[in-house]
C-alpha cells in the first residue's frame, strides 16, 4: 500500500483507455473521462489499518504498514461496488462500480488493496476485500464509459490505473453560482405569497429531504442533534444560505456531507448530486479552526505524476 503513503488526494487514470476514473454527477454512478481537471476525477485517500477501524481520518491518518485504502469522492461518498450478492453489471456480466454510503464500520467493498503490476511508477491493481479488481469496461457501447469490479480471470489492460497526485491547497474553493431560476424559486419560498402559485407546479418529486447537525468549533456533534428540512434544487450555496436561517448562524458557512453513520464528513465544494436521495450534511462555521485547517485538492494545478 506504499503507493498511497503520504497523499491526501489522487486522480485515477486508466491506463488503457487514458481517461480518469470520475465520481457521476447523480452520485451515485461511476465513469470514465477524459477530463482530469475535474473535482469529480479527484479522491480523498483514507488510509487505515487492517481488523476494521473507524471513520478514518480526511487528511489520511496511519502510518507505514497500513493495509487499506478508501476513496472519497466529491459527494463524500466512496468508491466501491455492490455486494457480491448485487446484481451484475450488463457489461460482461461484471457488476458496475459505484458511488457507496459507509452506514457500517466494515464495509468491504469499499476498501481497497493496490498491487504493484510492473508497468512503470505508479501503476496498480485495485481490488476490494471482496477479491473483486476494478476495471475500465471495454470501448464498446453502450459500456464504453463504465467501470465495473469482476473476479481475477482477465487481468489485462483494463485493470491497469495509474495513481496520479494532486497537490493539496489551502483554501475553500468558492461554491458554484446559482441559476437564476434557482434564485426565483428560493426567494418564493421567502415570500409565500408571490410563490404560491409557483409552489404549486413545483412537484414535490422535486425536493429531497436534508438532515443537518450544527458542529462545534472543533467538528464535534452529537448523533442526537440531527435535524431535517426539506430543499429543492441542486444549488450548494441557496442550500447554505438556508441552513444558516435554519442555525441562526448569520455568517460564512462551510458544509460537509457525511455518507453514512461512519463516513467521514467532506467538504461541499460542488452542488449536490442529480438523484434526489436524502443528504446528511454537518455544519460548520468558517472561522472556525476545524475549518481553518482544511485542505482541498487543487485541481487546477498539473498533476505531479504517477506516484514512486
Amino acid at each position: 500500500m506504499e503507493v498511497f503513503e503520504g497523499v491526501e488526494f489522487v486522480r485515477l487514470r486508466s491506463l488503457e483507455h487514458s481517461t480518469y476514473l470520475h465520481a457521476a454527477e447523480d452520485g451515485r454512478g461511476v465513469l470514465l473521462d477524459a477530463l482530469g481537471a475535474s473535482r469529480h476525477a479527484a479522491w480523498a485517500v483514507q488510509r487505515e489499518r487492517g481488523g476494521g477501524g473507524g471513520g478514518g481520518s480526511g487528511s489520511g491518518s496511519g502510518g507505514r504498514g497500513t493495509s487499506r485504502v478508501l476513496l472519497r469522492g466529491v459527494y463524500g461518498r466512496y468508491l466501491g461496488a455492490p455486494d457480491p450478492s448485487g446484481p451484475l453489471h450488463p457489461c460482461r456480466r461484471r457488476r458496475a462500480a459505484t458511488q457507496r454510503d459507509r452506514d457500517e464500520r466494515e464495509v468491504k467493498a469499499i476498501m481497497w488493496r493496490a498491487v504493484a503490476t510492473g508497468s512503470g511508477a505508479g501503476v496498480v491493481l485495485l481490488h476490494d476485500a471482496h477479491g473483486r479488481f476494478l476495471r475500465a469496461n471495454w470501448r464498446r457501447l453502450p459500456c464504453r464509459a463504465g467501470v465495473a469490479v469482476g473476479d481475477d480471470s482477465c487481468l489485462g489492460p483494463t485493470t491497469k490505473w495509474a495513481v496520479e497526485v494532486i497537490p493539496p491547497k489551502h483554501g475553500q474553493p468558492e461554491l458554484p453560482l446559482a441559476r437564476d431560476s434557482e434564485w426565483v424559486k428560493f426567494f418564493d419560498g421567502a415570500c409565500p405569497p408571490l410563490g404560491r402559485l409557483r409552489r404549486r407546479v413545483w412537484a414535490a418529486s422535486q425536493q429531497r429531504e436534508i438532515r443537518w447537525v450544527l458542529a462545534d468549533g472543533a467538528g464535534n456533534f452529537r448523533e442526537e442533534d440531527w435535524a431535517s428540512s426539506q430543499h429543492s434544487g441542486r444549488s450548494a450555496i441557496l442550500l447554505r444560505s438556508k441552513l444558516a436561517h435554519l442555525t441562526l448562524q448569520f455568517c460564512r458557512l462551510t458544509l460537509f456531507i457525511r455518507a453514512g453513520r461512519h463516513g467521514q464528513p467532506s467538504p461541499l465544494v460542488t452542488d449536490l448530486p442529480r438523484r434526489r436521495e436524502r443528504l446528511d450534511i454537518v455544519v460548520i462555521r468558517a472561522d472556525s479552526a476545524v475549518a481553518d485547517q482544511l485542505i482541498f485538492p487543487d485541481v487546477d494545478t498539473e498533476t505531479e505524476g504517477p506516484l514512486k
